[in-house]
């Protein structure tokens, strides 16, 4: 009997200490965002020139920060970013999550508390963003 309950004690530490402890849920802020920003850049990893679409659809915004709420995976440092989503909360709060669609790279990036994390992008995600993407356009300059 002793050995029985010695061998289920060993189980049950070893399965707590080899559960997944992987980041999860950092951006947890989107959730209560009512609208976005999608800028796609004319040329990977260079901001300067891009095409944008506003987005209001909560359920869209919701595939999007779904996957940036996901399990943080290991950096992707050889990916470029392809565009950046300006997510709008409450108030004048923003929060900046980048993204690459790429097959070897579908993942969204974002930099909290000095770090830059990485999570994956589904398949749904990128669907959404290469429709979004049709839609986008380059931003005017008005002159008053």
């Amino acid at each position: 009997m002793n050995r029985l309950f010695l061998f289920t004690i060993t189980i049950l530490l070893l399965t707590v200490a080899c559960k997944n402890n992987a980041k999860k849920n950092m951006m947890s802020e989107m959730n209560s965002c009512d609208s976005a920003v999608i800028m796609y850049y004319h040329t990977p990893g260079n901001p300067r020139f891009f095409n944008m679409v506003k987005l209001k659809d909560k359920k869209s915004l919701s595939v999007i920060a779904a996957d940036a709420n996901g399990k943080v995976i290991k950096s992707k440092d050889t990916c470029t970013s392809q565009g950046k989503i300006y997510f709008y909360g409450k108030g004048d709060a923003v929060y900046v999550t980048y993204f690459s669609r790429t097959d070897e790279c579908r993942t969204f990036s974002f930099i909290k508390t000095g770090e830059k994390y990485f999570t994956r992008m589904n398949s749904e995600a990128k669907e959404l963003l290469d429709t979004l993407q049709w839609l986008a356009k380059e931003p005017v300059v008005v002159s008053q």
